[in-house]
């Protein structure tokens, strides 16, 4: 099994370029037979990717994103999965080779990065933090989606209003569909927030009910951290943007600089969070036997609630 998991390892950034190659080949030439395949190999490297997560998972009894490698496989699998879904959706292939790319690139940083040396949460054993933290990732990575069609639709625009028609303008689907794959991706990112916000709201509260907490911890928990009430915002204000696009007939330009300036404000608003505001995802001070298991006979958990070592 070790030498499958190692073999694999090794296979699966040569997989996500090949995908890459075949979008990219896809968007020069608009060949059939990428076309057809494109889409299929991207699936199955998925698939693969997903199987070697779980594998590794069990080995490791805990959710592998602990490291710096792995925290990079699973954001690439999470891009390319929901970049997949979207696809779908929609049947515009056009834009595979920015996604797979960056999926890619996710991979091959995975697979130079030093293995050692990176201190692992044992929070990642627990399967209500596991749950939080895989929806936190992939509710992210559709807004950042959304973020990308956004950013496509206006270069589009502005190629369109100044009558430049080169290979981008060719290749690319419609403004329309452009528009509609960032609603799509904000369509599926916001319910993924609102779950991982309230799977962590649960944790939480069952995290202080668990005997043996550290006085400490158990003073910092508050359903009022700022990294909680600006995750919310950020939620409610994507929500109020699905609301307008609905009912209120946001489209067009307006629509994705809103979308635009949306993500850039969570990207600031979250560094600003993190960087000046004290927050309870940090559990500063605390060591591992600060948390003990629901039923006091499990293994202690770490009070660090961060996906990775260094973050």
């Amino acid at each position: 099994m070790t030498a499958l998991m190692t073999v694999l390892t090794i296979l699966l950034p040569i997989l996500y370029l090949a995908v890459w190659a075949d979008y990219l080949w896809l968007f020069y030439t608009e060949h059939p037979l990428a076309r057809r395949t494109c889409s299929r190999a991207a699936g199955v490297v998925v698939v693969l990717h997903m199987g070697v997560m779980v594998l590794r998972g069990l080995a490791l009894h805990r959710l592998p994103m602990g490291t710096q490698a792995e925290f990079m496989g699973a954001l690439a699998v999470a891009l390319l999965g929901t970049y997949l879904v979207v696809e779908r959706r929609l049947r515009a292939k056009n834009t595979g080779f920015l996604t797979t790319g960056a999926a890619g690139l996710m991979m091959l940083s995975a697979a130079v990065v030093e293995p050692g040396g990176a201190k692992v949460s044992p929070l990642l054993s627990d399967p209500g933090f596991a749950g939080h933290a895989v929806l936190v990732l992939l509710a992210y990575t559709a807004l950042s989606l959304s973020f990308l069609y956004a950013v496509l639709y206006l270069v589009l625009a502005r190629q369109l209003m100044r009558r430049r028609f080169g290979l981008l303008f060719r290749r690319l689907p419609a403004l329309e569909t452009l528009e509609r794959m960032s609603v799509v991706a904000v369509e599926m990112g916001v319910p993924l927030l609102f779950l991982a916000l309230a799977l962590g709201h649960l944790w939480m509260y069952d995290l202080a009910d668990r005997p043996g907490l550290d006085p400490r911890l158990a003073q910092a928990l508050t359903p009022w951290d700022p990294k909680i009430l600006f995750s919310w915002v950020i939620f409610l204000g994507y929500t109020a943007g699905l609301v307008g696009h609905r009912f209120f007939g946001w489209r067009g330009r307006r629509m994705n600089i809103m979308a635009v300036a949306a993500f850039v404000t969570v990207v600031l608003g979250m560094g600003a969070v993190h960087h000046f505001f004290p927050t309870f995802h940090k559990f500063p001070g605390l060591d591992a036997s600060a948390v003990t298991a629901p039923r006091g006979d499990g293994p202690a958990f770490a009070a660090d609630h961060q996906l990775t070592g260094e973050r």
